[in-house]
């Protein structure tokens, strides 16, 4: 009788409701909150049959071990953040390798995104500076002379002026948007690889995703 008691509580257990994220949020969730850390040494790992698939067989290995050897000494990621740490690490070049998946890691970690630089626009400024007890002034150089006579004697005067640059430059802010498209991809790219394997426990990611351009909404 008591077995059988056992057996209907066994059979009235319902697995846990996975929590729903984005995939931005996991790798908060998994970079931040659980510890996890990218480790390419195990991407790196040789196998024929990993390399015949895809990227996404180092990730569906840890899916189908289904258990980790805990070396004690402090508490061990949950699985599913180390799963997607093995995501992050397995990125293709064609969305940032390793050193996207070093920059995605780092900006989970502090809960940030890359800085488009908002609101940034070119302005003229001067080149640079000099120091006086009266403050900071533009540094001005001589850039011609100007012979002139007067009274019959020979007079050259400096022309001068203020060297000038545009910052930030119209690449810098190029560069720091390429920046943030290529980890929107990388982002677009875990999301549908680790939603394709369904091997998440406790975490169902959905489709939410950054805005891909937001300095397009800028001013509107």
């Amino acid at each position: 009788m008591i077995g059988r008691a056992v057996d209907m509580r066994q059979a009235r257990r319902v697995a846990p409701a996975r929590r729903e994220m984005s995939i931005e949020r996991a790798l908060v969730w998994a970079f931040q909150t659980e510890c996890a850390s990218v480790d390419f040494a195990e991407e790196a790992a040789p196998d024929s049959y990993r390399r015949a698939i895809s990227s996404a067989w180092l990730v569906a290995q840890r899916g189908a071990i289904g258990c980790r050897i805990d070396g004690g000494g402090h508490s061990l990621p949950a699985d599913d953040a180390e799963m997607i740490a093995s995501a992050v690490a397995a990125l293709p070049p064609e969305h940032g390798g390793r050193g996207m998946a070093v920059k995605i890691a780092a900006l989970a970690r502090a809960g940030m995104r890359p800085d488009w630089m908002p609101g940034a626009r070119p302005r003229c400024v001067p080149r640079d500076w000099r120091r006086s007890k009266h403050g900071m002034f533009a540094r001005i150089e001589v850039v011609d002379e100007i012979v002139t006579v007067h009274r019959g004697r020979r007079v050259v005067r400096p022309v001068e002026a203020c060297p000038v640059t545009y910052a930030p430059s119209h690449a810098q802010i190029a560069a720091a948007r390429r920046e943030w498209l290529t980890w929107w991809g990388a982002l677009l790219h875990l999301g549908h690889e680790l939603r394709t394997l369904d091997i998440l426990s406790t975490v169902q990611l959905t489709a939410d995703m950054p805005p891909m351009s937001p300095w397009r909404e800028e001013g509107r």
